[in-house]
């Protein structure tokens, strides 16, 4: 921690000044830090939420509270601030900014730090040095030993064996198990789920036949995640990873996947779908993460699970039967189950005969709008969905068709069969009617098996964020079609 900083806050805690500017926070304290860039503004960032970890560990209010942009259209405290309080069980980010928690924090620490009692016991605060516990941070010759066991059928009649497990799990077992339990310390609320698990079921040959066998793993990934949230099998993941194919210390958000877990394929595939591409798989190299100490590997971990906090809450949360704020999912399209609670026959129509205001120039452009940014959303699905399956190929022949052909993209599946699909858009629920044309009913019945209606429900211009379901085979079996205009031919007389 950086203790000019938080000596500082105190001082314009005690000084009777609203607030402090990010830009004094650097200038004043001599911090070599561009605030132009992103990574000058997340260096400050870390600085103060080290000064807010150690305050609020010792039951004291935030003292980055007193720190605020410059800029008079924010005048407000940044993002920054509100995860860290998030992190720390605060509350929600958009609970906290509606109900000026920033603010608040504010106030809490002027009433304080401006007591002459509190200011005389706590101002000053003794030179810390490493715990006690701490264990020697990650080495080479334990990386490399875990990779030669790695993988390995393990015979307990073999001291060899036997002493192998006891060296991993005394050294990047345990180093793991003391990075989660470091992380949590940190956070306030999660928990750190890390045994020494330090095998897994395999198979290996006895006399020719092969029998099931304990099998030394390649990783010894932790588990964190809120106490709330246990059971749930969502979680942030980091540890030393010796496969072959990655040979990092890995950290993301995962699931747990096996026959043990509690969600189910829905969930899974819900879950793929929400986390953010840039959690789902991040490395650090042995070369790079062994230049490192603790402090720089656990403040980095903290601040991935600030980052993503948010996201994380709120898919744990749609997992579990919440709604999915668009807000945080942009430019996203999820996969649902079609609806099974439709209509049993067509409602009665109620006609009023009153007068009525429409703007058909204003109506018919937003309708539009809202079809091309469903199509575009579609056919981004479609691409993504290829490339997925390795693909890349056919991924390239998905495009939106010309008006007039019966329906809106074209694409197809993993074995190359076409895929024609047309893309009905609302804002409203999933049980809102949409309309087919004549053409596209037509269509529809000259290409059952290769024709689907994906229908997107909850569209968010703002966010670009629908949810949708699909319609294929017989559109009659599955749908009510009702008549509601006409186009009328003179009669011969």
């Amino acid at each position: 921690m950086n203790n000019i900083v938080r000596e500082y806050l105190i001082q314009a805690a005690r000084a009777k000044e609203k607030f402090v500017f990010y830009s004094d926070v650097v200038k004043d304290c001599e911090l070599d830090f561009d605030l132009s860039n992103e990574y000058g503004q997340h260096q400050l960032s870390v600085v103060l939420g080290e000064v807010s970890e150690f305050e609020n560990k010792h039951k004291r209010p935030l003292l980055s509270a007193m720190a605020i942009y410059k800029d008079e259209k924010k005048n407000d405290h940044g993002d920054g601030f509100y995860k860290l309080a998030q992190s720390l069980g605060k509350g929600k980010i958009k609970q906290l900014r509606d109900e000026l928690y920033a603010f608040e924090e504010a106030n809490a620490c002027r009433e304080f730090w401006q007591n002459d009692k509190n200011y005389q016991l706590y101002f000053k605060i003794a030179e810390t040095t490493a715990p006690a516990n701490e264990p020697e941070f990650f080495t080479l010759e334990e990386i490399d030993f875990f990779k030669k066991w790695q993988y390995k059928s393990y015979d307990p009649k073999q001291s060899e064996h036997v002493n192998a497990k006891n060296k991993l799990m005394n050294t990047v077992w345990n180093k793991s198990i003391y990075l989660g339990k470091q992380i949590v310390d940190r956070l306030s609320g999660f928990h750190s789920e890390g045994k020494k698990i330090w095998h897994q079921r395999g198979w290996t040959k006895t006399d020719g036949i092969n029998v099931q066998a304990a099998i030394f793993k390649p990783y010894t990934w932790i588990k964190i995640y809120r106490n709330t949230d246990k059971g749930k099998d969502i979680f942030f993941t980091f540890g030393i990873d010796v496969y072959p194919e990655t040979n990092a210390f890995v950290y993301k958000i995962d699931l747990q996947r096996t026959r043990h877990s509690n969600l189910d394929d829905k969930q899974i595939r819900l879950a793929d779908t929400l986390i953010p591409h840039s959690a789902k798989w991040n490395t650090i190299p042995f070369d790079e993460l062994l230049d490192r100490d603790w402090k720089s590997l656990i403040d980095m971990c903290v601040e991935f699970i600030r980052e993503n906090l948010e996201k994380y809450d709120a898919i744990t949360d749609a997992l579990w039967g919440a709604d999915i704020p668009s807000e945080l999912f942009k430019n996203k399209l999820i996969f649902r189950d079609k609806p099974q609670c439709g209509k049993t026959e067509l409602p009665i129509p109620k006609n009023t005969f009153e007068p009525i205001e429409i703007d058909f120039i204003k109506k018919a452009k937003e309708q539009k709008d809202l079809g091309d940014a469903g199509e575009e959303l579609v056919k981004e699905y479609e691409i993504a969905e290829l490339h997925s399956k390795g693909r890349y190929d056919l991924a390239k022949l998905v495009e939106i068709v010309k008006d007039g052909m019966g329906y809106d993209v074209i694409s197809f599946d993993e074995f190359g069969a076409e895929k024609y699909i047309e893309v009905k858009t609302t804002t409203g629920n999933e049980y809102s009617p949409f309309y087919l044309s004549n053409n596209e009913v037509e269509f529809a019945r000259s290409r059952i098996g290769l024709y689907q209606i994906y229908r997107i429900y909850k569209y968010d211009a703002e966010s670009n964020f629908g949810e949708f379901f699909k319609i294929s085979g017989e559109l009659e079996d599955q749908l009510l079609f009702k008549p509601v205009s006409y186009q009328v031919f003179l009669k011969k007389e």
